[in-house]
């Protein structure tokens, strides 16, 4: 009996660690950006409309996910340590205001990375198994 008690927990334990784990986000920028490093607080501050000018006096141009993208929940989350309800009501309010515009919403991944691929001052994240040589990243949250 105790033999198949540890065969359940041990199974249990295996069960609940795989298709669980959120895949590592990659922050990317073009490749041929003038910066070579942002801090995390920089991310921060461009994504909640805070930093208007990068390192180099560019526009930053943030790309966001989709709406309900499970990734832009993790993103958020691990970036800022707030829910995503709390960021739409952040951004909900200061659209209102007037005061700044969210980052620019696109589909999915794949068209972030086309984007990012195609504008300097375009910065974005992704799935790290999703980049490619088209972008350099940043640096990866976990």
């Amino acid at each position: 009996m105790r033999t198949v008690a540890k065969f359940l927990l041990m199974l249990a334990i295996l069960w609940s660690h795989t298709g669980l784990a959120q895949p590592r986000i990659a922050i990317i920028v073009h490749p041929q950006c003038s910066f070579t490093h942002l801090s995390i607080k920089q991310v921060v501050d461009i994504y909640m409309g805070r930093l208007l000018s990068l390192p180099d006096n560019h526009i930053p141009l943030p790309l966001d996910q989709q709406g309900g993208s499970p990734l832009r929940e993790q993103f958020y989350e691990t970036l800022t340590d707030r829910p995503l309800a709390h960021i739409n009501a952040y951004w909900a309010r200061l659209m209102f205001s007037g005061r700044a515009t969210p980052p620019r919403m696109l589909p999915d991944s794949l068209s972030v990375l086309q984007v990012v691929s195609q504008n300097r001052d375009a910065i974005g994240y992704v799935e790290d198994e999703k980049v490619n040589s088209s972008v350099r990243v940043l640096f990866y949250l976990e």
